[in-house]
């Protein structure tokens, strides 16, 4: 059960927010100073901070950098009056992850508070690779993060652009700073000026309150645009004015907001080629790739398979409360033959599934279900016990028919290889 901490001077106003997320099974901790909310957070284990802005003692954009200085990463959402919201954007600023104006609506606090604990559950977890390709990769995100500049991510899809860009946002001196993703694909023309520069209450049809942009969200920190070559022509145009000029004006509004913002964007698309088909602005282009970090494809790194493998599978392990010891020797020559044409995504997705399946202590070739051949000739409709025969006749044949090293390659006692050799009559 969660418990979340209510800072708020308005006693009916508290109570009455904590019986409503009590009754949808939350705990709640209700103070109304800010040196009683400090105290809150070093006796009790804290979830969510639910504040208001004003307080008795203070303005509880003090807590936030009082959180700051001690480490504490509690998720803080700000409470105001939509008199207040540039003060908000400031609380945001701290590392507040958002806020809502009153009068606040149940439904809409509920969703937020699911959001944002949903995303703490989800923080990147990443295998860091070995191999010369992931070790180079990371030489140049550290070299990178130290230089304020946009960097333009390039890679195939699954490789793992968005934990790459927030490694770089990590590893840089805004880390302590908001850090904004954006699913360019979904950002559509009717709404991207109201998506990255905010809007007015009462602006257009639908806009029943104030809305912070993208930009002035991530101020400070790093704005990441994932798939960028899913943004319309249209769409581009608006970002490049804003980026040149480093202001926005939110829909509906006559006032200009400045913002300060690190930019990282990722595509897998080849920009070249829709610069020359004209889907794609050459000066955007250049704004966003002032330093070019290529993504490797897994196949690349075949070092890294087998160790990111059994890491996926001690995360899948822990979540499911499962006891796996790893995977046997045909699921380990299976997974570093396979050519992973989704990359790290594929390769999570498939040990999730064949940690679900198994149903021994070691991981089998026939729990991961891959279509493999040790030569990665194409094999069609063939069944699990085929699979297993070709690949214990190229193992074979690798070890010209040396059966103790047959054996020892796929990690199995001489007498489990007879039996199978026996099996599938092989001489």
């Amino acid at each position: 059960m969660k418990t979340i901490l209510i800072i708020e001077d308005d006693i009916i106003f508290s109570r009455s927010i904590s019986n409503w997320l009590v009754k949808k099974e939350m705990k709640t901790c209700c103070v109304t100073t800010l040196a009683n909310a400090r105290k809150a957070i070093t006796e009790i284990e804290i979830d969510l901070v639910l504040a208001d802005l004003r307080l008795p003692d203070g303005n509880s954009t003090s807590l936030l950098e009082w959180m700051n200085e001690k480490s504490y990463s509690i998720p803080f959402i700000i409470m105001t009056n939509y008199g207040q919201v540039d003060n908000a954007v400031a609380a945001m600023r701290l590392g507040a992850v958002n806020y809502l104006c009153k009068p606040i609506q149940p439904d809409k606090l509920l969703a937020l508070i699911s959001e944002v604990l949903g995303k703490e559950k989800e923080k990147p977890v990443f295998y860091r690779g070995e191999s010369d390709k992931a070790q180079e990769m990371h030489r140049l995100i550290k070299l990178v993060a130290s230089a304020d500049i946009s960097v333009l991510l390039r890679g195939a899809s699954g490789t793992g652009k968005e934990h790459v860009a927030h490694e770089i946002h990590s590893r840089s001196h805004r880390k302590n700073k908001p850090y904004v993703t954006v699913d360019c694909g979904a950002v559509s023309d009717e709404l991207a000026a109201s998506e990255f520069f905010g809007h007015r209450k009462g602006a257009f049809t639908g806009a029943d309150s104030d809305k912070v942009g993208l930009f002035r969200t991530a101020d400070g920190g790093t704005l990441f645009l994932d798939e960028i070559g899913n943004l319309s022509y249209k769409t581009q145009m608006l970002l490049l004015r804003a980026l040149q000029e480093k202001r926005c004006k939110p829909v509906g509004s006559t006032k200009e907001y400045s913002f300060d913002i690190r930019l990282v964007a990722a595509t897998n698309e080849n920009l070249e080629k829709a610069m020359e088909e004209g889907r794609f602005r050459e000066d955007l282009f250049h704004r966003l790739n002032e330093f070019t970090l290529p993504i490797p494809l897994l196949r690349e790194c075949r070092e890294d398979i087998l160790p990111m493998a059994d890491f996926f599978l001690n995360l899948s392990c822990d979540k499911n409360k499962k006891t796996l010891r790893g995977f046997d020797r045909l699921a380990q020559a299976a997974l570093q033959e396979y050519p992973w044409p989704g990359n790290i995504r594929e390769l999570k997705n498939v040990i999730n599934r064949a940690a679900l399946l198994c149903r021994g202590q070691w991981v089998s070739a026939t729990d991961l279900n891959l279509d493999i051949s040790f030569r990665r000739e194409e094999i069609v409709e063939l069944t699990e016990e085929e699979k297993e025969r070709t690949l214990l006749l190229q193992t074979l044949e690798k070890t010209c028919n040396n059966r103790s090293k047959a054996a020892m390659l796929l990690n199995i006692s001489r007498t489990t290889l007879y039996e199978k050799l026996k099996k599938y009559h092989i001489d």
